[in-house]
Formats: C-alpha cells, sequence, structure tokens
C-alpha cells in the first residue's frame, strides 16, 4: 500500500512566515499533479513486486480512464516479461451505454424518432454482446474466440435494428426475424455511423471482455477507505492522519475485524466482549447483504461527466495498438473503401449536398481528398 501527498501542515505554515520548518516527519511526498498519482503508485507496485513478494504481474486490470499501462510499458518493471492490459468489463459496459446516451441525447445526431428507437434499445444492444460472450467463453478461449466475439459485437446493432443477414442461428431467433428494419432510415439520417464508432471501441476490446475480468475489489476496498476518512467531509491530509487512516482501511479489507487485529497487536490481549459482538453483528450484516445483493434487481447506474486531462479520463494517455489490433483496423477501413462501380455512383449522387450530407461527412473521414494538400 503506498500513498501520495501534497500537503504537509508543518511545511506549509513555516513557509507562509519565510521561515524554515522545525524537525519533523514530512507527509509531503509528491509533487507532480494529483492525477498522475495513480499512475505512479501502480507504477512503484510493479517494480517492488519481486523484491517484495517474488511474483511477476503478467497482466494489469485497467478502467480506460488514465495513464496507468502508459506509465507502466514505459518504466519496463521486468526485462523478459511485457505486462498485458485488460479492461475492466463493468467500465466497458457502463461507457459503452454512455455514449450511447449521448447520441440520444444530442439533437444534431439525428430525427427524434430514430433517438428514441435506439434509447429504447441500448439494454438490448448490451445484452446481444454480453449473451454472445457468455457463449464463446464456455469453451477455451483463443484467438479465433477474439475474432468471432468482433465480429457478433459489430453485427449487434444490424440485428437488434431488424437486419438478420448476417446474424448466426445460435445467437438470432426466429421471432426477432420479423422485426421492423430500421437500418436503411439509420444509414440515411448518418446516425447508424456514430453507433458503429461506439460499436467498434467496444469491439476493440473483446479479448476482455472473454477474460470478464473487473476491478470490482479495487472499488471495494475505495469504499472502504473513504468509511475511515469520512469521505470528503473533514480534511484529514494535513499531517501522517490520511497514511494511518488508509493502513486502517488495509487491515479491515484484508481481515474483516479491523479492531481485534489492531487491539490483539498492541496488547497481545483479545479484546473484549462488546468488539466482538460489534465485529460479529457487521460480519451478519455483511453476510445478508450479500445474499440480498445476488438477487436479480433492476439497477440504475450513476453516470459522471469525466475531467479531460492526460493523466486522467477520456483524453489520457495510451499506448500504441499491437501489430494485430492495428492489422484488424486497417483491413475492416480497407474492405469499406473496396466498392464497386454501382456503389460509387450511389454514393456520388446521396453526396451531392456534401456536408448538408451525413453520408458525405462519414465518407469523406476515411479519405484524403485533393481539399488536404
Amino acid at each position: 500500500m503506498a500513498v501520495r501527498n501534497r500537503y504537509c501542515m508543518v511545511c506549509s505554515r513555516a513557509a507562509a512566515v519565510n521561515k524554515l520548518p522545525g524537525k519533523h516527519c514530512c507527509s509531503k511526498n509528491w509533487h507532480g499533479s494529483s492525477s498522475s498519482m495513480e499512475a505512479n503508485i501502480i507504477q512503484e507496485g510493479f517494480q517492488n513486486s519481486v523484491a517484495m513478494y517474488g511474483v511477476k504481474y503478467a497482466k494489469v486490470i485497467g478502467d480506460g480512464d488514465s495513464n496507468v499501462y502508459k506509465t507502466i510499458l514505459d518504466s519496463r518493471p521486468y526485462d523478459e516479461l511485457q505486462v498485458e492490459k485488460l479492461e475492466c468489463q463493468n467500465h466497458l459496459f457502463r461507457n459503452f451505454c454512455l455514449k450511447l446516451k449521448d447520441i440520444v441525447r444530442d439533437s444534431k445526431a439525428g430525427p427524434i424518432t430514430l433517438r428514441k428507437c435506439l434509447g429504447k434499445n441500448i439494454l438490448r444492444l448490451r445484452k446481444s454482446v454480453i449473451s454472445a460472450t457468455a457463449q464463446l467463453t464456455k469453451n477455451e478461449v483463443n484467438f479465433d474466440s477474439c475474432s468471432i466475439l468482433q465480429k457478433h459485437i459489430l453485427n449487434a446493432p444490424y440485428h437488434v435494428f431488424g437486419d438478420h443477414q448476417n446474424c448466426v442461428d445460435s445467437v438470432c431467433s426466429i421471432q426477432r426475424k420479423n422485426d421492423t428494419n430500421w437500418i436503411p432510415d439509420l444509414l440515411q439520417s448518418g446516425l447508424l455511423y456514430r453507433i458503429m464508432n461506439v460499436v467498434n471501441n467496444l469491439a476493440d476490446n473483446s479479448k476482455s471482455l472473454l477474460f470478464s475480468a473487473n476491478n470490482n475489489c479495487v472499488e471495494q476496498f475505495h469504499s472502504i477507505v473513504a468509511k475511515f476518512i469520512g469521505g470528503k467531509r473533514v480534511n484529514f491530509c494535513l499531517r501522517r492522519s490520511y497514511l494511518a487512516r488508509c493502513s486502517g482501511a488495509v487491515i479491515s479489507h484484508n481481515s474483516g475485524s479491523f479492531m481485534s487485529r489492531v487491539h490483539k497487536s498492541m496488547y497481545n490481549t483479545s479484546p473484549g466482549n462488546f468488539v466482538k459482538s460489534t465485529e460479529r453483528r457487521r460480519e451478519n450484516d455483511l453476510i445478508r447483504r450479500k445474499r440480498k445483493m445476488s438477487r436479480p434487481r433492476c439497477r440504475k447506474s450513476l453516470f459522471l461527466e469525466k475531467g479531460r486531462n492526460k493523466n486522467y479520463g477520456v483524453r489520457a494517455e495510451k499506448p500504441d495498438l499491437s501489430e494485430d489490433i492495428f492489422s484488424q483496423k486497417k483491413e475492416r477501413l480497407l474492405s469499406t473503401l473496396q466498392l464497386s462501380i454501382e456503389e460509387r455512383k450511389s454514393i456520388e449522387r446521396k453526396t451531392v449536398e456534401q456536408r448538408k450530407s451525413p453520408l458525405w461527412r462519414e465518407e469523406r473521414r476515411k479519405r484524403l481528398t485533393a481539399s488536404d494538400f
């Protein structure tokens, strides 16, 4: 466990009166930005994993909103092993639904009828991907499984909106094949291109979906830390209190009985009956809460806006794509440019209005036109 702190009360008060601080245990150990603390702490953990625990971490589970993985690759903690990143499944699906909801709320994206149709089918798109992933995870996960799942994900919008030409019979039922086909209207309005941009991002992380990795244990630990520090109501970062409270959260997370462990460590005796009954009651409450959470229920997600900087959020720095993924995306793009003479003439007639045509804007993104030189 590591803590980064940008503030020390003793040093700050001494600097305010232009004096040197007295002898003290300084709590300030970080001079960078707050958003880059996470990457530095995890980088330190990878670099010290062999010395402290004798293990090498081959994989790291990220949530896609910080430059942690890029920092790990740049530091190269292991000489003969490159760390592989898996995206958290929960964050992938949450971001997928979030971006689709942003399209629904954007009045310039397309007609209100089509946007309402998209809003009603967001959960169907998510369930379609989950069901395809569940079928593929029954067998051993390999490269073929990733490519098959990518095809399922890229076909999900067509399946949900009524175009079942490329559907697999095991996924697509006979009743669904009689649905209304919204694909021509979505293509004409340009809304399908924006939907496919979101779907492509999810398809690129098909390997992470097959591994079903998540960082729930990290979120659970953060909730315990928030309980020990009282959220943001009280500032415990003035001296060493924040570090002590985080250490208490580590004991509580690992053992589940914070008071008993600390009491035995300090006094070498067992705590009283009141402490034991309190911990027993909390343990029973936790079991009861887990039993309640295991039941199927509808859950409303809380969506928060993300900040924009290079260390955290949507614009966080990410490493380059691997050669396999890059070649797949390149072939996918080149296949959309290989058109017949009839298709070229059709696109030419549909894009006469140029900037007023959504199809013209989408096709222009794929090409370098004469106006670029």
